[in-house]
């Protein structure tokens, strides 16, 4: 069940109590303090609710934390509420238990809250793997007032990993290579990536600008559920290629100066994608001038990662070449390939960046 409203988190328990009557809410420690008095509101008085707070690193070791805590709780019901990493960590809770889980994401930085899967990671950041459970979360709760009070940050990062559906789809619908989910690309899987795109250069923008003024527009509405619904069913039922390739690289990197979202790695990393494929000039110039123009990464710089080595491109590169998705590309993907999608992408987002543009 996905349900997006103004003010929707008021009524989770309407949507909770069906699946049980004991509840473990996982949140970061700010949320609880911001949300948790909204969620107890809505139980009433006698709800048995656990608040958790997550350390917001979806580990093996904070998976395993949190599962004891349900245990000994008799949590009937898992609820996840946060950005990214607290909700695979819900997921993740709520699939080593089989228990029900109901999800609310409190920015729209990813597909994370709708997908089947968590993204597990390392002490280090690094990335540990993906984990896929037997069903999407049960239920997807998205309060639109919440989340439009975050950071304008997340909302583009959701944005930059939204634009990477369409990219990849086109890809392996093409050169009918299987989707995330195993089976053949459909016309209408095909056509859930389209409508992403669409609605990403349609209402991106103008969405960004009502963000800017504290406002809910319908722009902003369709920007929301692009980046929690649209694009996390576009993930699970298209296939994908390097677009999340590139990301899993930089991820690697030892020597970060900053950890980056998730969707703002994906973004260059589509962009190298695009390179990679030799897309035309008029293609490439409709991503790079709507990244820019709205304040996405476009160069290696906006990602903090303009220090790279030619270790360090071939680190990533090797990765990329690694990660089974680039076997979709109807071409072999290597490393000095991979190396040389990176810097022309750097390159060209950086001519951006400066006012001038391809065609």
């Amino acid at each position: 069940m996905y349900v997006q409203g103004y003010g929707e988190l008021k009524y989770i328990s309407k949507y909770a109590t069906q699946f049980g009557n004991s509840f473990m809410v996982i949140a970061s420690k700010s949320r609880i303090k911001d949300l948790g008095e909204v969620v107890k509101a809505s139980f009433g008085d006698g709800a048995k609710i656990t608040f958790v707070e997550s350390n917001s690193n979806c580990t093996r070791f904070e998976i395993n934390r949190i599962v004891e805590i349900a245990k000994e709780n008799d949590s009937e019901v898992i609820i996840g509420m946060g950005g990214g990493k607290v909700i695979d960590t819900a997921k993740a809770v709520a699939g080593a238990l089989k228990k029900r889980v109901i999800i609310v994401p409190t920015v729209a930085a990813s597909d994370a809250a709708t997908t089947r899967c968590a993204v597990l990671y390392n002490e280090d950041g690094s990335e540990d793997g993906e984990e896929v459970y037997a069903s999407n979360p049960d239920v997807v709760l998205v309060d639109t007032e919440v989340i439009m009070r975050t950071p304008k940050r997340f909302m583009l990062a959701g944005m930059g990993d939204a634009m990477a559906k369409f990219v990849s789809a086109k890809t392996c619908y093409k050169s009918f290579q299987p989707s995330e989910l195993g089976g053949q690309v459909t016309e209408l899987a095909f056509s859930i990536a389209k409508l992403s795109r669409d609605l990403m250069f349609k209402h991106g923008e103008l969405a960004m600008i009502a963000l800017d003024q504290g406002v809910m527009t319908q722009d902003l509405n369709k920007i929301i559920e692009l980046n929690v619904l649209i694009s996390g069913i576009g993930c699970e039922v298209n296939g994908a290629t390097t677009d999340h390739s590139f990301y899993a690289g930089f991820t690697t990197l030892q020597n970060r100066k900053e950890i980056m979202l998730h969707g703002e790695y994906v973004t260059f990393s589509t962009l190298a994608t695009l390179v990679l494929e030799g897309a035309p000039k008029e293609e490439l110039d409709k991503y790079f001038n709507f990244c820019t123009r709205v304040g996405l990464p476009v160069c290696l710089e906006d990602l903090n990662l303009d220090y790279m080595s030619e270790d360090d491109f071939r680190q990533v590169a090797e990765v990329v070449v690694e990660c089974g998705p680039a076997s979709h590309h109807p071409f072999e993907v290597t490393v000095g390939g991979a190396i040389s999608a990176m810097k022309v992408a750097d390159a060209i987002g950086k001519m951006y960046k400066a006012g001038k543009r391809l065609i």
